[in-house]
């Protein structure tokens, strides 16, 4: 029954996207980024220079007070594969970030992101023959994952000069998936339904390094990298299989020459393909390109508050295939960002529609929304 919870949890359980619920949740999951409401609202390009997103280690240093963040972002989905649609909806809490200033020059920062989200629910109606009859019964096979992979990064950040800064992360990749695999008949006085739970573990370490210049007033530069460690998997005390974390790379510009706006762009990669001895045969994992642009720009005043629009696209493609095509998505972003309570918070929110697509008959859309609440205690 163990190999059983492993092939639900690692595997397609089924070749319809309508069927498995999500081409966004394939394999070990959805990618959601590590990013704030902030750089989501803008494609992704302010990513890399966001304090508070868990990109760039570097970054960290510009947060300027001590600071809580937390996090809230359903995703609506529909799904359609051929004639048939199917429509779900997963609520996700994905970025918790604490950030202390430690002097002038030192910033520790502490986070907890979701790297790869697992939450899928798959039903199967089929026909099943009975004993040693030859009837047919139809039966409904429920196969349900609860869980995710979160990134756990400290993260400490050295601001050598305004123009400048550098900093280092440690990251503990933690988390779990709980797998159901249930069978159940429309006739409970002919037939007994039955249902199995199992829970896998994973755990691995990586290290992060980046930058942040800033050679004039109008424009910055900054670079960041994560190198992946062992990723094991584990079923209670038995070890299930191990793989390499992605390595990922990124590098973005901006741009301050208007007043009142800033425009950046990101560009990143990650190794995506290293995880796949943890996928089933049947579910390839592909490294994958991940391109942002986007805007900030100062907006109305709203009760004496200056309110940050925010606009921008992505392109990216998810770690892993659907029936061995891989799965592109394009998003575009819209947002703001509005202070509270005499600057010592602030309220940031963006909603993203998602246009995903594996091969000439099967896509999905996707409606994300981001809550952002920031405090500085």
């Amino acid at each position: 029954m163990r190999k059983l919870f492993v092939a639900i949890a690692l595997a397609v359980v089924s070749s319809r996207g309508a069927a498995q619920g999500a081409l966004s949740l394939q394999g070990l999951g959805y990618p959601t980024g590590g990013l704030t409401a902030r750089a989501e609202g803008s494609g992704g390009g302010t990513a890399d220079f966001d304090p508070i997103s868990v990109v760039n280690p570097a970054s960290v240093a510009g947060v300027g007070s001590a600071a809580l963040f937390f996090q809230y972002s359903p995703e609506f989905r529909s799904v359609t594969a051929g004639s048939a649609t199917a429509k779900t909806t997963t609520a996700r809490f994905p970025l918790v970030v604490g950030v202390l200033p430690m002097g002038q020059r030192w910033t520790l920062g502490l986070s907890s992101s979701t790297f790869l989200d697992r939450s899928s629910e798959t039903n199967l109606v089929r026909l099943q023959q009975v004993g040693a009859t030859t009837d047919s019964v139809e039966v409904t096979e429920r196969n349900r994952v609860l869980g995710a992979i979160n990134d756990v990064r400290l993260a400490l950040a050295w601001a050598g000069s305004p123009t400048f800064r550098i900093g280092f992360g440690a990251h503990a990749f933690v988390g779990s998936n709980r797998v159901t695999f249930a069978q159940i008949f429309p006739d409970s006085l002919q037939y007994i339904s039955t249902s199995q739970t199992g829970r896998l573990s994973f755990a691995g370490f990586a290290a992060s390094a980046g930058l942040e210049y800033h050679p004039s007033r109008v424009i910055g530069f900054a670079l960041s990298a994560r190198k992946g460690g062992d990723l094991r998997a584990q079923s209670a005390d038995t070890a299930i299989g191990s793989a390499r974390l992605p390595d990922h790379y990124s590098a973005s510009l901006a741009f301050e020459g208007i007043p009142g706006v800033s425009v950046a762009a990101r560009v990143a990669h990650d190794g995506w393909s290293s995880l796949s001895p943890l996928s089933s045969g049947n579910t390839k994992a592909f490294d994958g390109w991940d391109m942002g642009v986007g805007a900030e720009a100062a907006g109305p005043r709203i009760m004496q508050r200056l309110v940050t629009l925010r606009a921008g696209a992505r392109f990216r493609t998810l770690p892993f295939a659907f029936n061995g095509d891989k799965v592109s998505e394009t998003s575009y972003a819209i947002g703001f960002g509005a202070p509270l309570t005499r600057e010592r918070a602030s309220f940031d929110f963006a909603i993203q529609h998602a246009s995903r697509k594996a091969g000439p008959d099967v896509s999905e859309r996707g409606l994300i929304l981001s809550f952002g609440l920031r405090v500085s205690p």
